[in-house]
């Protein structure tokens, strides 16, 4: 995409709302038709691809105007209105709940003008879980164009939703996407002292009593039993900074089952509780089950979060 187009377009739509203000105050359709979907497509999101952009998106009892993909599961959950319309209403919270049952990570809502896009997990007050908006009318054309990479479709993909940090104007190349951590050839961590067992090599489980869990920074803690395998690995994630709540719900990619692992309340997504859950940090982790899926559990959420289970380990009792 030449960033050029995204600052004449953004001056196009600002000179439309001028011109049919009225007519599209009236009409929600002809606002999504002459206003949100030309942004949406300038932005990578063609509206006519299924693949991209499900318009009228359907889960349940409710529906979102538009669900944006990527790898065929909603990421952002989009609710339109005619020109003019208040978002902060109930329309917020509304969204934010549907996202926070669909497992998506994040709900937009624009009158066409007004753009405003929430981070649906995290554990603050909706106003708090804002983390992009923009006006077509009260910002600058650059302005708004540097709100807007927030919504490009390769920055959405790969999960950084921020706005951009230059200046658009005179550039012909493809807007930039957040960085990502650099690559380093650091040495990989020491794999676990010799009295414990790598989670890798563990190929018989029932029957035995585990005692700690034995981390790579050479850390240990005491394990009651089996259930709480995942639990304390979600506990360390969380103190090295790698897991928070905006990375919920977190369940097996692909799987067509309703059970999460870890969430930001104890509920699945097909409204049935936790079986048995660990509150850790204002997250829930799911410990039922047998030693097996407890153990596949737990290597599953630390691979989720590019950590070597090899590099983990459990010292049997």
């Amino acid at each position: 995409m030449i960033l050029e187009s995204l600052l004449e377009l953004v001056e196009t739509l600002k000179a439309r709302i001028d011109t049919h203000g009225d007519k599209l105050r009236q009409s929600e359709w002809l606002t999504r038709y002459a206003l949100i979907d030309p942004l949406l497509r300038e932005l990578g999101w063609d509206t006519e691809d299924p693949s991209l952009v499900i318009p009228e998106y359907q889960s349940g009892h409710r529906r979102a105007d538009y669900a944006l993909l990527g790898d065929s599961k909603p990421l952002i959950m989009l609710e339109a209105k005619k020109l003019g319309t208040p978002l902060r209403d109930s329309v917020l919270s509304q969204g934010i709940q549907y996202c926070l049952e669909e497992g998506t990570k994040h709900f937009s809502v624009t009158d066409g003008q007004s753009w405003e896009v929430y981070e649906t997990h995290k554990p603050v007050p909706i106003e708090q879980k804002r983390v992009v908006e923009f006006d077509l009318k009260d910002l600058s054309p650059t302005e708004v164009c540097l709100k807007a990479l927030a919504l490009l479709r390769p920055s959405v993909q790969s999960g950084h939703v921020i706005p951009g940090h230059e200046s658009v104007v005179g550039s012909t190349e493809d807007p930039p996407v957040a960085p990502k951590p650099p690559v380093t050839d650091d040495p990989p961590p020491p794999p676990p002292p010799p009295d414990s067992e790598r989670l890798t090599e563990i190929t018989q489980a029932t029957g035995r009593k585990v005692a700690e869990m034995v981390f790579p920074d050479g850390s240990r803690t005491l394990l009651k039993n089996w259930s709480y395998l995942p639990v304390e690995a979600v506990r360390w994630l969380m103190t090295k900074g790698m897991l928070s709540a905006s990375d919920c719900p977190i369940m097996r990619s692909g799987s067509r089952s309703s059970q999460y692992i870890v969430h930001t309340h104890h509920f699945h997504r097909d409204g049935t509780p936790f079986r048995r859950h660990s509150e850790v940090n204002g997250l829930y982790v799911e410990r039922f089950g047998n030693s097996i899926s407890l153990l596949d559990r737990t290597k599953f959420v630390l691979e989720h979060f590019d950590q070597d289970p090899a590099q983990f380990g459990i010292r049997f009792a």
